[in-house]
């Protein structure tokens, strides 16, 4: 099933400041099955808690964490992201348009781990778990880029410049604070800079951002975007997000 059409907005930013997240489905195909295939779940932001009735302890949820990737369902239980099936595809609309700045201009969201020394879950000690050189999960998909929904320009398709590639999604930082979710994680940590830290150590090396994979328009020479559209292998979006000054996100990652 192919369909094009705009959805509600789930997002109201602040006054006098861009929409910091996608703000409209244009259009989607073969998306997954059930709650992973409300293509709503991928406006608004990135998922700050995933509804775990197994490791989710008293209040049974967990937030996305380095090695604890978006699934199932909100506390509330909302979708939080979509499965993109090969050969699908999912369109949204940023408005006001994202505009090439210095460095990275979006982020785009999925469902994203790195290898841990033990499972992550409620109650978890950030000094006792440790990254390790295993298998990551990542799903890299192409992400393309449009001003006007007719000609399209495509990002070269590596684990560092794909949707649901690294990074993965980071809530909150070690002691407990929300993330920035409109701040992209350091452009100069390599996944093996990871190896041997223990969780809260890998958490701090993002700075306060809440991960995701970022993307320069400079890259396919765009001045700007309006629409982003992603190219499914199997993978997973959970949102989009504008980079903001971090002076200005604070308001938008309460």
């Amino acid at each position: 099933m192919t369909c094009s059409r705009f959805l509600p907005v789930l997002f109201l930013p602040c006054a006098g400041i861009a929409a910091p997240f996608a703000s409209s489905v244009v259009s989607y195909s073969n998306l997954g099955a059930g709650i992973y295939g409300v293509p709503s779940a991928v406006l608004g932001p990135p998922t700050r808690w995933v509804k775990d009735t197994i490791h989710g302890g008293p209040m049974q949820r967990v937030a996305p964490s380095i090695g604890y990737s978006t699934w199932n369902v909100s506390p509330e239980n909302q979708p939080l992201l979509c499965t993109i099936n090969p050969g699908g595809q999912i369109t949204v609309e940023f408005d006001p348009p994202i505009t090439n700045r210095r460095g990275s201009d979006f982020i785009v969201f999925g469902n994203a781990l790195v290898a841990c020394s033990e499972p992550i879950m409620f109650g978890t000690n950030p000094d006792a778990a440790f990254v390790i050189s295993g298998a990551d999960y990542i799903e890299p998909m192409g992400v393309s880029v449009s001003q006007d929904g007719l000609t399209w320009h495509t990002f070269p398709l590596t684990p560092f410049q794909g949707a649901d590639g690294y990074w993965p999604t980071q809530a909150f930082d070690a002691s407990g604070i929300p993330s920035d979710f409109n701040r992209p994680v350091p452009s100069d940590l390599a996944r093996e800079d990871l190896n041997g830290l223990s969780l809260r150590s890998a958490i701090d090396a993002f700075r306060g951002s809440g991960g995701g994979t970022a993307f320069d328009l400079s890259t396919v020479r765009q001045k700007a975007a309006r629409f982003i559209r992603i190219d499914g292998n199997g993978g997973e979006l959970d949102a989009i997000a504008r980079v903001i000054d971090p002076t200005l996100s604070r308001k938008l990652n309460p």
